[in-house]
């Protein structure tokens, strides 16, 4: 009897195809993969793959789909991928003849019921994957129905029946991801990471699950209570990334890893201790006033040169508004020391939140401006459905005509509940661009900063694409500015003929 063939796929919706070309291996379905096979070994062949929704992408994933002729299909995708997610279901039923299809990640999580409104599939999984997993395609292969698995919904009578499986609550009985089950190396070659480096052989390590914020905007994948690996099972990951395939590079992809405050402290100092010369970076895995000068001189010390800071918004009233909460003071710190110590600081803003105010629009441009933030992105606000940021704009607003499709993304603005109108947010957003990286002070911090990081091509790369989306020319600019810039307007008229080329 041949293994029962399963095919693991994680569909990208990635919209930026004039800037960027994103593509990270998907370490959630590597959890599941290895699951898998730690638990049926040669009674399944597995595959992993990526799947970007752009040109080609699809006759590519076609093409194994008729070759290969998987028994089951999962895939999983974020809100943004809801399109191809459900393409994909359909063409692997319809023309492939995949006997059961299932979706998960965020989006199946979030909203079971969109998922399950295409016959195409046969269920979504809720929640954390490995366990799950394990016990449906224990029931496939002994030939059982689906019905009544913990954390799978399934279609009954004309609804959606759940029954919730409990959380796992020690991460460290859960196997170190095999990599070898995906093409690791191959994967971001020519692809950027979650940091904007372009071709960096690097490792993504996602430590722990979970958050006890209540930010409005966020999915609820994993709960609203962090459980972690312990720091020597994270160490323990580290080292055989670096012994076994030469990594180097880490980007930590925690939703908040400094939580348990001593928990980070003792991975940064068995990285110390352990003699490893590594390169670490948080792309979003830090709660920033959380971060005191003790702990940011211990990064420093582990490795650590690059961190995100999710600030959203700068104006106290919407930090409430959205739970998020934020110590605007203690971040401002976190960014000071960080960014003196030498580590690259990025915020995160969004503008366009409900009943958000120009003049505290303003204030989140304002508090970029007056930071030591080196990078800053500012991002227009998404309201993904079954957040409670929906449901608060949807009491404002009607967002019955709200959809996310292609073209949709956190760069474009859109009409939205907030109090001013989306041509005002339009230009309010390029005056944070102008403002925040053509001051004197960002340059300098750039250019002295930048390199701890950045190769030499990338950060060109960065200036460049903010001397086109700024629209500006050199003679708006401080004579200084525009003597440091001058070779980057030399070569931005070329790509504004781009349309749509933006930030």
């Amino acid at each position: 009897m041949r293994p029962l063939r399963i095919l693991l796929v994680d569909v990208s919706n990635v919209t930026l195809d004039t800037t960027v070309d994103m593509l990270e291996y998907p370490i959630g379905l590597l959890y599941v993969g290895t699951a898998l096979k730690d638990a049926y070994g040669d009674r399944i062949d597995l595959r992993i793959e990526s799947y970007e929704h752009k040109a080609g992408g699809m006759a590519r994933l076609e093409a194994l789909l008729s070759a290969w002729r998987p028994d089951l299909l999962g895939l999983r995708s974020l809100t943004m991928g809801r399109g191809p997610l459900h393409e994909i279901a359909r063409l692997a039923k319809q023309r492939y003849g995949v006997g059961v299809a299932v979706a998960g990640g965020p989006h199946a999580s979030d909203n079971p019921h969109d998922v399950l409104a295409n016959e195409a599939f046969d269920g979504a999984v809720v929640g954390e994957g490995e366990r799950t997993a394990v016990e449906l395609v224990g029931r496939l292969l002994a030939g059982e129905s689906l019905d009544g698995i913990p954390g799978l919904a399934r279609r009954v009578d004309g609804g959606v029946a759940l029954q919730p499986r409990a959380v796992i609550e020690d991460l460290d009985e859960l196997p170190i991801p095999d990599y070898a089950l995906i093409d690791f190396l191959g994967i971001n070659r020519g692809h950027v990471d979650f940091s904007f480096r372009r071709n960096v052989k690097h490792a993504n390590l996602f430590t722990s699950r979970g958050c006890p914020y209540r930010c409005l905007y966020c999915h609820q994948v994993f709960g609203k209570r962090m459980r972690a690996h312990s720091a020597e099972r994270v160490l323990e990951e580290v080292k055989r990334l670096h012994d076994g395939w030469g990594i180097t590079h880490f980007q930590i992809i925690d939703d908040i890893f400094n939580l348990d405050r001593d928990r980070a402290m003792t991975f940064y100092d068995l990285v110390v201790r352990e003699g490893l010369k590594l390169v670490i970076s948080f792309p979003n895995g830090l709660r920033g006033d959380r971060v005191d000068d003790e702990m940011v001189d211990a990064m420093w010390d582990a490795g650590v040169r690059y961190i995100s800071y999710a600030i959203e918004t700068g104006s106290p009233r919407i930090q409430k508004l959205i739970q998020k909460n934020m110590n605007l003071d203690r971040i401002r710190r976190a960014i000071e020391r960080s960014t003196a110590k030498g580590i690259v600081c990025k915020g995160y803003f969004m503008l366009g939140f409900p009943t958000e105010t120009e003049e505290e629009a303003l204030q989140t441009i304002q508090f970029a401006n007056d930071s030591d933030l080196v990078l800053a992105m500012f991002f227009t606000v998404v309201y993904f459905p079954g957040t409670p940021l929906y449901k608060l704009a949807a009491s404002l607003r009607d967002m019955s005509g709200y959809r996310l499709g292609l073209e949709d993304d956190y760069v474009r603005t859109r009409e939205g509940p907030y109090e001013f109108s989306r041509d005002r947010l339009d230009e309010i957003k390029r005056q944070g661009i102008r403002d925040f990286f053509f001051s004197p002070k960002r340059v300098d911090l750039a250019f002295r900063v930048l390199p701890n990081f950045f190769p030499r091509r990338d950060i060109d790369a960065s200036f460049l694409v903010n001397v086109i989306s700024s629209e500006l020319r050199e003679e708006d600019l401080d004579p200084q500015v525009a003597a440091r810039l001058h070779r980057y307007f030399l070569v931005a008229d070329r790509f504004s003929r781009h349309a749509g080329f933006f930030v």
